[in-house]
């Protein structure tokens, strides 16, 4: 395929920042709460949070209002048992200590709201009920400042004597069970109907202990409280946007309630499939597992399996019913295999990690490019909610940008440009060296999409821009614009669809300064639809790495100091007048100490350019021939001292500096 003819300037701004027409790819927005869809409708699960008027916030109790029926009418189930993990907050529970109770869900006839569902005769029976308990699992801390039982309607048996425990959610024993503290013990009880008011705490889980023989019956068990929920969560379901989209930006408009602190924190991460889970059988025999989809893991496990083997090497070439099994000839009837339920595991294959938190607070809007992997087709989000009984902050609304892929398929192969087949598979160069790389990129059309208009090629330090080619063969291209950026460059020429597709080549400097650096690239489309991420692997058939990443020979932190002169003559006449220094920090893993320092020969310090933490990098500093005063210091030989202090090793270069007038 021959490259495009060439174009004018022009002609490419007007197809870049022009109309898009009707194939072009468009943002839209996923927009939830106030003007969007509800957070309930895009929910797997909130603790603590509640739509409020279009708004996601802490549940806010007012006084009087019962809490367990407020969790209720805001979508939470209470769940019948104690949890496997009590300090992982969740849906709310309620058990006992007697397993006939528990086994005909009575725990939940205590707090459905209805007084005629009771525990009826379980605790009437002629044994003693002391030490008879019940237990309430909130899911989440809450402001709690009343407690109110009783029992059925006309039913006098009630509880003579008791104690209430209460845990925060925050104090757990050595095994990881609350610790409880009393909140009230009452020794001789003659109201049939206990309402107990108390100083406002934070409470998750409740305990009612029964210390009187007599039996007794519970109907109703109410929790009151005022406040905020100071600690609540909002998990969305996994989202998905119909087929493999980019990501452009996370735009939230908060609002904060009350005077005090608080805060919220998001975190989004992004799928090719639908689930974020892999699951797994185990050979019983053997320990060996393997990967099976969700439903045979579910439905399908444990299970026997057969297989049809071939009769000369024993290679298993399919598994079959026991039907077809035993009609094989027996030289092809294979193991028999004893599968169970293996590992549940991270999907780390199709699924990001979640992404570093978004922290908000205050009140007003916020807008934060997507970074994660992308074009994919499944997003979820989940907001983490802290603050106290005054105090919280509401989302109002939730939008995140996307756009169709720009391409079906866009595969991009970083080589040296002068080693474009490195014989060890790997790209690896000297460090803290100026050096030039391609970096080939192939594209792949399905209908309907858009095409590209430029590339965004990025890295650390910025990669520096020097030649563009497309075509096959490969040819020099002269009508494109580029713009260096912060992090690297912007390329922009023709466009590029599926009519006249073609490879694409771009030569760039670099100078590598930590041991493995990714060179990322994305194509761009017109306007500002979200770039296009470009995948590392085989893109050209000229070079040989399928690899975008750079690796450095030395594994060893590296300084490096260079003068721009030797000799200086601050005089104010043009020439000479200052020495640049430059110096080049490799292989530093982290933040480190940095000073750069101007000494006579005496060893008396004259001049202190720089000492901050530094990252591994490029830095250019100046030395005007003054000392920290601001005067010009003596004529004479002066020594550059250039320090880096490592957690590990101190390095230190020193080059000589003339001073003349």
């Amino acid at each position: 395929m021959t490259a495009p003819a060439p174009r004018s300037l022009v002609g490419i701004f007007l197809a870049v920042l022009g109309g898009l027409a009707p194939s072009d790819a468009q943002i839209e927005v996923w927009h939830i709460g106030k003007g969007g869809l509800a957070w309930v409708s895009q929910a797997e699960t909130h603790f603590g949070a509640l739509d409020v008027d279009g708004a996601l916030q802490p549940l806010k109790l007012l006084a009087g209002e019962n809490l367990i029926e407020l969790l209720r009418a805001s979508g939470q189930r209470f769940l019948n048992g104690q949890p496997r993990d009590f300090i992982l907050g969740g849906q709310p529970r309620a058990w006992s200590n007697d397993g006939f109770f528990n086994q005909i869900s009575g725990p939940l006839d205590l707090i459905d709201g209805d007084p005629a569902t009771s525990s009826s005769g379980v605790f009437k029976t002629a044994q003693s009920q002391a030490g008879a308990t019940f237990f309430w699992d909130l899911g989440a801390p809450f402001p709690v400042n009343r407690i109110r039982f009783f029992p059925a309607p006309n039913d006098d048996a009630f509880v003579k004597a008791f104690e209430l425990r209460v845990n925060d959610g925050e104090n757990f024993n050595d095994i990881n069970r609350p610790q409880y503290e009393v909140l009230r013990r009452v020794e001789v009880n003659r109201e049939s109907t206990v309402d107990i008011e108390f100083a406002p705490l934070q409470g998750r889980f409740l305990q009612l202990l029964v210390l009187s023989k007599t039996v007794f019956n519970i109907a109703e068990f109410e929790i009151y409280g005022q406040g905020f929920v100071p600690v609540a969560s909002y998990v969305s379901v996994l989202h998905s946007f119909g087929g493999p989209v980019n990501y452009g930006r996370l735009r939230v408009h908060a609002t904060q309630l009350g005077t005090g602190a608080a805060s919220a924190a998001i975190q989004m991460r992004t799928g090719a499939d639908d689930s974020p889970l892999a699951y797994f059988r185990r050979d019983r025999d053997t320990g060996r597992q393997e990967e099976v989809s969700a439903a045979e893991y579910n439905t399908n496990l444990p299970r026997r399996s057969l297989y049809r083997q071939d009769p000369d090497t024993g290679e298993l070439l399919e598994e079959l019913d026991r039907a077809d099994y035993l009609t094989l000839p027996i030289e092809e009837q294979g193991p028999v295999r004893d599968f169970v339920k293996g590992d549940i595991r991270d999907d780390v294959n199709n699924w990001s990690a979640w992404s570093p938190s978004t922290h908000i607070t205050g009140t007003g809007t916020i807008e934060v490019p997507i970074e994660l992997p992308s074009p994919r087709e499944f997003m979820q989000f989940r907001i983490f909610f802290d603050g106290d009984a005054e105090n919280a902050v509401r989302i109002d609304t939730f939008q995140v940008e996307f756009s169709p892929g720009l391409v079906s398929e866009a595969v991009g192969e970083v080589a040296l440009a002068t080693d474009p087949f490195p014989a060890s598979g790997l790209l690896e160069v000297a460090g803290g060296i100026d050096t030039t790389f391609t970096y080939d990129i192939r594209t792949e059309f399905a209908e309907d999409v858009a095409g590209y208009r430029g590339v965004r090629i990025e890295a650390f330090p910025p990669p520096v821009f020097e030649t563009l080619q497309m075509g096959d063969p490969l040819a020099a291209v002269e009508d494109f614009e580029w713009a260096a950026t912060e992090s690297g460059f912007d390329l922009f020429f023709a466009p590029v669809a599926a009519d006249n597709n073609q490879p694409l080549r771009i030569t760039f400097r670099l100078r590598l300064l930590v041991h493995n650096t990714p060179i990322n690239a994305y194509l761009l489309g017109a306007g500002s639809v979200p770039p296009h991420p470009i995948a590392p692997g085989n893109a050209s058939e000229l070079v040989g790495t399928n690899a975008t990443n750079a690796f450095v020979t030395q594994a060893q932190p590296e300084l490096q100091l260079a003068l721009s002169t030797a000799i200086i003559s601050p005089n104010g006449d043009g020439r000479n007048d200052a020495v640049e220094i430059d110096l080049v920090l490799s292989q530093f893993a982290a933040d480190t100490a940095v000073a750069v320092e101007i000494f006579d020969l005496s060893g008396r310090r004259v001049r202190q350019l720089v000492s901050q933490p530094r990252p591994a990098g490029f830095y250019a500093e100046t030395w005007d021939g003054r000392n920290d005063y601001g005067a010009l210091v003596a004529p004479g030989l002066y020594l550059c001292r250039v320090g880096v202090e490592a957690d590990f090793d101190v390095f230190a270069a020193v080059e000589p500096i003339g001073v003349a007038y």
